[in-house]
């Protein structure tokens, strides 16, 4: 039998994003019967267990400066999945902050906002990330973004966000032009958020829309109205990064940089659903495809369900979204798909079904249009696998 080979996971299990990066890794170690896996927090004092432990290798979180320094100079294999201390000069894999950014700023102009906002970690590698690439593609648009800083990172205490961070929200809350589109680098800060924002009494999402990342389920409902957030695929940095260190357990040379992977897509709840528009018209059409998305549905249909000549819809969306009413049909339906191809197992031609198109060659085809992907590339993106 081949020698044992002990992998040290150390990661915060208490946040739903690490949960999956531990299952990603275990879906990779389901083959490598010689792993033995030990998991725990990445705390200081814990340090000195892990070292008697003799691992061949390491995947963790590095968020506090001082277990990074200490694991480091264990000069082991040390993969990192948090990214968010600067120049460790340690491989890592995790998401691609840039692309979370610029997905956000899409989403929002999309939904015709003129007035933006970024509330986040300063100190953070993926959150200067995030907010950097969300300023850029707003700024593209012609538009610009404030951004509210408050540190929330596992080494620093709470009081400052219970005083001062609050005073600070509220002050900028307060000089951000309404309606405003926020994007918070985290589901626990658009928490915050959400609820900063009900003490003041602005409402969401008709004053501030508020989209989180990470799509953490307990973060996103914990509040009212419910946060929309970035999906990312979790399981898939885990997976990854097991490879990876297999991989330099096995001696090959470091990559030349980070491992960073795509969001997946954007999950709309309550706190962004609405549009930056009056036209009453397209409102109530936007409203009856939401609601219709499973039905089959038509242009004609909708205009007169909702009581207007189609020619009238039509014109209106053009002028006010810059797509036609079919394109905005197919635009709901295929994110509807691919909410259901990452959150369930559904088959292909259920999610067909559930996402309203006819068949699984007419979704096929809308998908790929769309995203420059199949539904089945989609899913396998999001998902680990052994190749």
């Amino acid at each position: 039998m081949t020698a044992p080979r002990r992998i040290a996971l150390l990661l915060d299990r208490s946040l739903n994003f690490v949960r999956g990066v531990i299952r990603g890794v275990r879906t990779y170690a389901a083959e490598k019967p010689n792993w033995v896996l030990r998991d725990g927090p990445p705390r200081l004092s814990l340090i000195r267990h892990v070292r008697d432990w003799k691992p061949h290798g390491i995947i963790a979180g590095l968020v506090v400066p001082r277990v990074a320094r200490e694991l480091i100079r264990m000069e082991i294999p040390l993969v990192d999945t948090a990214f968010t201390l600067p120049d460790l000069g340690v491989p890592a894999v995790d998401v691609d902050h840039a692309a979370v950014g610029r997905m956000a700023a899409e989403y929002f102009l999309e939904r015709k906002f003129r007035h933006f906002g970024f509330f986040g970690s300063e100190r953070a590698v993926y959150s200067r990330m995030r907010e950097a690439a969300f300023k850029q593609r707003v700024a593209e648009a012609g538009f610009s973004a404030s951004s509210c800083h408050i540190e929330y990172l596992a080494d620093l205490t709470g009081a400052a966000l219970w005083k001062k961070a609050a005073q600070k929200t509220r002050r900028w809350l307060r000089r951000l032009p309404k309606p405003a589109a926020i994007l918070c680098s985290e589901d626990a800060p658009a928490r915050y958020l959400a609820d900063v924002c009900a003490q003041m009494g602005l409402r969401v999402p008709e004053d501030v829309a508020l989209l989180g990342a990470g799509n953490d389920d307990l973060e996103c409902t914990l509040t009212r109205p419910a946060i929309s957030s970035v999906a990312v695929p979790s399981q898939r940095v885990g997976f990854e990064a097991a490879a990876l260190l297999d991989r330099l357990m096995a001696g090959e040379p470091w990559p030349s940089g980070p491992l960073l992977l795509p969001p997946l897509h954007v999950i709309t709840r309550h706190s962004t659903d609405i549009l930056a528009i009056e036209d009453e018209t397209v409102q109530a059409a936007l409203q009856y495809i939401r609601l219709h998305v499973r039905e089959p549905m038509s242009v004609g249909q909708i205009a007169c369900d909702i009581a207007v000549s189609r020619r009238l819809l039509e014109r209106r969306f053009r002028k006010l979204l810059g797509r036609s009413v079919l394109e905005e049909i197919n635009r709901v339906r295929v994110e509807r798909a691919k909410e259901l191809l990452t959150e369930t197992n559904l088959p292909i031609t259920a999610v067909a079904t559930e996402s309203g198109f006819p068949s699984v060659r007419r979704l096929d085809a809308v998908f790929a249009k769309l995203t420059g992907l199949s539904p089945t590339s989609f899913r396998r993106r999001s998902r680990p696998e052994r190749t």
